[in-house]
């Protein structure tokens, strides 16, 4: 690896709660933390409540080396949880809790040093639900020109605010990534018919996009450029929990698209973290090159 890249989750941080069993959560801080098992500096931009699932989960992050100088603490407000539930195929269900730590994230003097020296900035719409860290999101991103800013659609739901959100966050966005549903639910919005490629090209040149990724679950992915299409078929795996395998994907896409690889290398390295991460329980299982280099292949285009 030649050169260390600095990329940023932006958003929300949790615990993902299964039963009696908890995992670190939160599509912006798995993100960051698959950076970081990638050989990047991968870092959290967030906030968690001072209490004791708050401690927990910044000893767990240091512990995993993870750098948490971009995670601000609430006096207020309680750290995030999610309450997951899997279906018999290992799809989850999620129940989230509101008014917490992660709604109100200030841009401060510590993430307006950061935002200077990031190379790539993830961020999704669920942080974005309440006006305080919503301008606080936007705040950084406006601060960090330099940096690749990949758009995370990560739908819970839709509505005007979520519908201005994704508006506002299109607007100044390089690259979006997005499942079949979501893709879908975009079509809708803006009356679209037809295929999907065409209506992802219409959105590149509307908003001045890089790249869009469509993940397909275990049909694997494809990406498109203004001139390029590229799928990607996917890898063999016995799923257990398909959590975090979206935000694995898109750390294998950030890492591979800053270290300039090739359409075809992108999406085959982002489908196979994802599928990995299938195969375990939570969303950040502990990998390494030869473990997801293990997987084989099912039909890699």
């Amino acid at each position: 690896m030649s050169k260390k890249f600095k990329i940023a989750g932006l958003g929300e941080i949790l615990w993902d709660v299964y039963g009696e069993q908890k995992y670190l959560g939160g599509a912006p801080a798995n993100f960051a933390a698959h950076v970081n098992q990638a050989g990047h500096h991968g870092i959290i931009l967030s906030r968690v409540g001072d209490d004791l699932l708050g401690n927990e989960l910044l000893v767990q992050l240091q512990s995993d080396g993870m750098d948490i100088s971009g995670i601000q603490k609430d006096t207020d407000k309680p750290t995030g949880t999610v309450r997951v539930s899997l279906n018999d195929e290992g799809v989850p269900s999620f129940e989230c809790s509101r008014d917490v730590a992660f709604d109100s994230l200030e841009f401060d003097s510590t993430w307006q040093k950061l935002a200077g020296q990031i190379d790539a900035v993830l961020f999704g719409t669920l942080a974005q639900r309440q006006q305080t860290s919503r301008k606080a999101i936007q705040a950084f991103l406006r601060a960090a020109p330099q940096a690749i800013k990949v758009f995370d659609i990560n739908l819970r739901g839709w509505n005007d605010d979520v519908a201005m959100t994704v508006e506002t966050s299109l607007q100044v966005c390089d690259v979006i990534k997005l499942n079949e549903e979501e893709l879908h639910q975009l079509k809708r919005h803006n009356s679209a018919t037809g295929d999907d490629v065409i209506f992802l090209r219409s959105l590149l040149s509307k908003y001045r996009l890089q790249l869009a990724a469509v993940t397909l679950g275990a049909r694997g992915c494809y990406l498109v450029t203004d001139s390029e299409y590229v799928q990607h078929l996917g890898f063999e795996a016995k799923v257990v929990d398909t959590t975090g395998s979206g935000d694995a994907f898109a750390a294998g896409l950030v890492v591979k698209l800053l270290e300039k690889a090739p359409l075809s290398e992108i999406a085959g390295f982002g489908n196979r973290l994802g599928a990995f991460v299938a195969t375990q329980k939570g969303a950040v299982p502990k990998w390494t090159m030869e473990s997801i280099c293990g997987l084989i292949s099912n039909a890699a285009a």
